[in-house]
């Protein structure tokens, strides 16, 4: 009687595979088929809503025509400067709102209002009181993203365990020391958090910003093929959205979290040390 014995490779192949499927790549690519192939039957069945192959044909040749580059500088130029006000102003209001209970009950409840007003009526606002330029655009994304920053920056300021704050008075730390040493580590995880809320929310109100009040950038832009009734270069201005969107958060965001939160992968790993060493011995 003879057995088979398999081989390594035919032992290990499917196992490689399903840990690919089921990984974080595998997902992501699985995902993005089946939504191009729903997309696709989409265009099929129906005539409203333009394929991947017209999407992509209408992309090209706004890149062609020079206006993909040209608007979406304007819109990062933009974007850049109310994301990086937002950043300041959210971070000292959250600072504020955790460390004090004073401001906490002066500002709390307000911060909360601004969580709640969604980023479109943001954008109607700045549009009604600035008219068209940059300021409208540039007062948006800050009204919609500090509150997100503000929020979580609050909450980690008030992780910071009393005592510590009461041993820092009353040995006379000064406050940029403390600031520095105490308060800035301890909320950079819940800051990097809040980013990642405010970039989506502060790029939406960028594009309702543009949308309803400029005359350039990505929003004016899908506001064009929108009143045109032409479908395929709306949407491929909302793929430009939606790619960027993407990129910027696996490329930058996620990375600045794992950095943030780097602390807990030496916590995991430290249990391991003891258990190769008492191995070893």
């Amino acid at each position: 009687m003879s057995t088979t014995i398999p081989r390594e490779s035919d032992t290990q192949e499917p196992s490689s595979l399903k840990n690919w499927l089921v990984g974080p790549t595998g997902a992501a690519a699985t995902a993005a088929v089946v939504f191009l192939l729903i997309w696709q039957f989409s265009d099929l069945v129906g005539d409203r809503i333009p394929g991947p192959i017209a999407t992509v044909q209408a992309a090209l040749e706004e890149v062609g025509r020079g206006e993909f580059m040209l608007n979406f500088l304007i819109s990062m130029q933009r974007f850049g400067i109310g994301i990086a006000l937002a950043i300041v102003i959210g971070t000292a209001l959250g600072l504020a709102i955790g460390a004090s209970r004073f401001l906490n009950d002066l500002l709390g409840d307000l911060n909360l209002v601004g969580l709640a007003i969604p980023a479109v009526i943001w954008a109607l606002l700045c549009v009604m009181w600035f008219g068209f330029g940059n300021t409208a655009p540039i007062l948006t994304i800050v009204l919609s993203a500090v509150p997100f920053i503000a929020v979580n920056v609050a909450a980690g300021a008030r992780s910071i365990p009393p005592q510590l704050r009461a041993m820092s008075e009353s040995f006379d730390v000064p406050f940029r020391r403390r600031l520095r040493h105490v308060m800035l580590p301890a909320v950079s995880g819940y800051l990097v958090a809040g980013i990642r809320f405010a970039v989506m929310s502060g790029w939406n109100g960028l594009l309702l910003s543009e949308w309803f009040g400029a005359s350039d950038g990505v929003g004016h832009r899908a506001r064009y093929w929108y009143d045109a009734n032409q479908m395929p270069g709306f949407i491929a201005w909302i793929a430009f959205f939606i790619l960027f969107m993407v990129l910027t958060d696996r490329l930058l965001l996620e990375r600045m979290s794992r950095h943030a939160f780097r602390w807990r992968t030496t916590s995991t790993k430290a249990p391991r040390v003891g258990l190769t060493t008492k191995a070893a011995v």
